[in-house]
């Protein structure tokens, strides 16, 4: 089910030192899909709708909705998890002779994406479940530009799925693209940091592992979460379990650490004293990089989550500022609307247009790497902007209650409003990939901050009846 988005947002649209704030702020997702989330379908491994007689269906449904789209050919390609491989097999069993599938192997997301962008009438196909713990999957898609597909195809989808028949046998057999993985190498643009700089890189065990060591060379480049391991992708580490790097760089005097998520779709860094880097403070780093070499953005994208300090620091260098719902599909979208390239999630999704399709970890790190190296060592972290105090809380529920009917937390918002007015920014949201109630309030004050979310929280469990 797609996650529904409230967005109380009061003052800084009113700023005139703000060029432009995106007009679907308060905006969610309308149309409402069974399997699909934010980032395809997702949940236990080898579990309804991710069984592999499952697997045979979806492949089915793919074939049809993507030659109905134009397409004649899948690209497909997974993450390490156990899983992934059978379920893979299990998927070109379900497409039989419809369509001609191109194995690419065990790929980050985004070379997948950016090969499928390359390759005329393709469509992609991942099995992958991201940043999630090992025993789960999924299995999301891209057009033929490399693009998340829209609600209407992933709704064509589900439709085709409920309709196709469970496919019996052992699947089938996987003639894997070698080829694919040393393409996408080729591409990366990879740098050589010598001796430059002392970096700690934590590849989460995931998707990353075999493919950034061969991007990131360096005399002082040490690798954590590596090799690519299924039973240990993104347990204790990478891009969404920060401590273990944060330790490592801040023991290993380090000047920087990078870590990547289980699909390679997500960086963020910390800088010598462990101090995190997410990706609003990343895409700032790219645009005064872009800014210093004559090359200013047109403008940048960001989330309802993306920190307000982020949307001031962008009106004060005169580079224009839209926000959407909480979903890099989102983000691409409204991209391709106003012709720009750049856009990023706090969580690491950082979007680089001119570069690839979608977010790419390992580009990601690579042109912070390269800003990072333009700017004098002792100024080398300065670029960051100040945020605004944050504070989130998210409230596992035992079912989704439509926001419009949660009447004590409509009166807790309204009331905020009263006494805060501009200085406070509110976000309340269900989770798109789990039954959680995920809420958000940043302000001008930590004390502002911390009763505005207090009393969100409060009539949030009243409202959901959670003890």
């Amino acid at each position: 089910m797609r996650p529904a988005q409230r967005v109380l947002y009061k003052g800084p649209e009113n700023n005139p030192k703000r060029p432009e704030i995106g007009d679907r702020e308060a905006l969610g997702p309308a149309m409402t899909l069974r399997y699909f989330g934010t980032d395809g379908v997702r949940g236990r491994a080898l579990k309804a709708p991710l069984r592999l007689p499952d697997l045979t269906r979806w492949g089915a449904a793919w074939a049809e909705v993507a030659g109905r789209n134009g397409a004649w050919s899948l690209l497909l390609g997974w993450d390490p998890r156990l899983s992934s491989e059978a379920m893979a097999r299990a998927f070109v069993y379900g497409v039989g002779g419809a369509m001609p599938v191109r194995a690419l192997g065990m790929l980050p997301t985004p070379a997948v994406a950016t090969i499928v962008s390359r390759t005329p009438g393709a469509w992609g196909v991942v099995i992958s479940a991201s940043h999630n713990p090992p025993e789960d999957n999924g299995v999301k898609g891209f057009d033929n530009q490399g693009e998340k597909l829209s609600d209407a195809e992933e709704g064509q989808l589900e439709e085709a799925f409920d309709r196709a028949k469970e496919r019996p046998g052992e699947g089938a057999a996987l003639d894997i693209d070698e080829e694919a993985a040393d393409a996408y190498v080729a591409d990366l643009n990879s740098i050589d940091l010598g001796s430059n700089l002392s970096v700690i890189v934590d590849c989460s065990f995931g998707a990353a592992a075999p493919f950034a060591p061969r991007a990131i060379r360096g005399e002082r480049v040490q690798w954590m979460g590596v090799p690519a391991d299924g039973g240990r992708i993104n347990v204790g580490v990478g891009a969404t379990n920060l401590a273990a790097l944060q330790e490592a760089v801040r023991a290993g005097g380090a000047d920087l650490g990078i870590a990547f998520d289980g699909d390679g779709d997500r960086c963020l860094m910390v800088d010598p004293r462990g101090e995190v880097a997410d990706g609003d403070q990343l895409l700032w780093l790219l645009v005064q990089s872009r800014i210093a070499a004559g090359d200013r953005p047109s403008g940048a994208v960001g989330t309802v989550m993306s920190n307000e300090g982020l949307a001031r620091a962008l009106a004060g260098a005169g580079v224009p500022f839209a926000r959407t719902p909480v979903g890099d599909k989102f983000l691409i979208q409204e991209l391709r609307a106003r012709d720009w390239d750049l856009a990023a999630e706090a969580s690491g999704h950082l979007i680089q247009r001119r570069l690839a399709p979608t977010g790419d970890g390992i580009r990601t790190a690579l042109s912070a790497l390269r800003a990072l190296l333009a700017r004098p060592p002792a100024t080398r972290w300065a670029f960051r902007f100040t945020p605004w105090p944050m504070k989130m809380l998210s409230l596992v529920a035992p079912g989704r209650v439509p926001l419009d009917q949660c009447e004590r937390l409509s009166e807790a918002e309204r009331s905020i409003m009263q006494k805060w007015g501009s200085d406070v920014r509110m976000v309340v949201r269900w989770s798109g990939t789990e039954p959680k109630l995920r809420l958000m309030v940043e302000g001008a004050s930590e004390a502002a901050v911390g009763e505005a979310l207090g009393r969100l929280g409060d009539a949030a469990r009243a409202d959901l009846r959670i003890s």
